[in-house]
């Protein structure tokens, strides 16, 4: 059932400040690749010496994700904080990269372009929905390739002078950034964008505002936004699933799986319509999070046990 506002954090911690981001987006791209490689595994000792309450968050998470305990699991941590950091400095890369150049280090990229151009000729509109998994952003530097708009939904939990870095990395001229909460016409605004066939891009897997359903996920319960599933519910606009994977070197995958779509129903049955659909978005989350769990970048826990609270 739906559940009132959630007020969970994804990540925080003294070191998200706009010095770390000077470093990261004005030094990490003069740096050779062979100074990267080493820098990675550096960054990520530091980080699982430096974040113990991170770190224990996202052991807890890789446990109810995949079973795996002791030395496993620390060995998973890190390949987790390792490829945060591979995460972390594709900021620097994305804002001088040119889609061409960028285009030509995906692998799978032509079969999910095919899909994405099939699905807006049906000109109704596509929600692409990921997660905090992979490198996310990356993805809608593609999107610029089929010039048509597209509005990201986004979270806003920190200050200013610390988003900016990432928004200046991520812009271009037809993306248009929508903060949750901001506005209380959101909703509207993004149906009518899908009406006129414009792109929504939205994450699956961060729990905000009222619109959240209590749901088993990997066996325990937690809660997930409901919001792309109503969009998609409300517009009759596919929902496609697409994920863009850290890959071997320099390189990344993407991932897309079949697009979903879901009938309005009647309003009597609006609950248990909504709740449908979401176990079906759930079957889809935990297939990709099992192939890939030190690829998904939740450093709280998302399965809070009574006594422990959210990072924050």
């Amino acid at each position: 059932m739906t559940q009132p506002p959630v007020a969970t954090r994804w990540y925080s911690h003294g070191w998200n400040r706009p010095l770390s981001w000077e470093l990261v987006l004005r030094i990490t791209p003069r740096l050779p690749r062979f100074v990267l490689v080493p820098l990675h595994h550096v960054t990520t000792l530091i980080c699982l010496l430096g974040m113990p309450a991170e770190r224990a968050a996202a052991r807890r998470n890789l446990r109810r994700v995949t079973g795996t305990t002791g030395r496993a699991g620390l060995r998973l941590c890190y390949r987790l904080f390792h490829n945060f950091s591979r995460f972390i400095v594709a900021y620097g890369e994305m804002r001088d990269l040119s889609v061409d150049d960028f285009h030509g280090r995906l692998i799978e990229v032509q079969r999910t372009e095919k899909t994405i151009r099939e699905l807006l000729q049906e000109r109704r509109g596509m929600i692409l929905a990921t997660m905090h998994l992979g490198q996310w952003d990356l993805g809608l530097k593609l999107l610029s390739r089929f010039d048509v708009p597209v509005h990201v939904v986004m979270r806003s939990e920190d200050a200013r002078e610390v988003t900016r870095y990432a928004d200046e990395a991520r812009s271009w001229a037809g993306l248009r950034v929508h903060h949750s909460g901001d506005s209380r016409l959101l909703a509207v605004q993004l149906m009518m964008a899908l009406k006129r066939g414009e792109v929504v891009a939205i994450q699956l897997d961060r729990p905000v505002g009222h619109n959240v359903m209590r749901m088993s996920f990997f066996g325990a319960s937690t809660d997930l936004p409901t919001g792309p599933v109503q969009l998609a519910m409300a517009t009759g606009a596919p929902l496609l699933p697409v994920f863009v994977l850290l890959d071997r070197g320099n390189r990344f995958r993407l991932l897309a799986l079949p697009p979903m779509r879901f009938d309005r129903g009647s309003a009597q049955d609006a609950e248990q319509a909504t709740e449908a659909a979401m176990r079906r978005v759930v079957e889809v989350m935990e297939s990709v999070v099992s192939r890939y769990p030190d690829q998904w970048f939740n450093f709280y826990d998302v399965w809070p046990e009574p006594g422990r609270g959210t990072l924050s």
